[in-house]
């Protein structure tokens, strides 16, 4: 799995009960588990999201299958602000 700058700084900043929640709903969705996920549409299609409580994680699977999760914030700006910067290049592997 790999994660935007974004993402890592989203997540440093964090709570570490949210954080940690995040981290488990992440490792589910690495494991096949696919709970609270739902395709994107019109100018976000090719990425998906995943729900955690109020924050959502925009992912998509990169050119080997794995998963690179690209934006991450509270439900209210997370569409608006991600596409805004999709178009930048942002991976990161931890």
């Amino acid at each position: 799995m790999k994660f935007s700058d974004q993402v890592v700084g989203v997540l440093k900043a964090m709570h570490p009960g949210v954080r940690k929640d995040i981290r488990r709903a992440l490792s589910d969705l690495e494991a096949g588990r696919r709970r609270n996920v739902r395709r994107l549409e019109r100018e976000l299609a090719g990425f998906s999201r995943l729900r955690v409580g109020k924050y959502r994680a925009i992912f998509r699977h990169g050119e080997t299958g794995e998963i690179v999760v690209e934006y991450l914030d509270s439900r209210d700006v997370v569409y608006q602000e991600f596409e805004r910067q999709k178009d930048l290049p942002r991976d990161v592997e931890l």
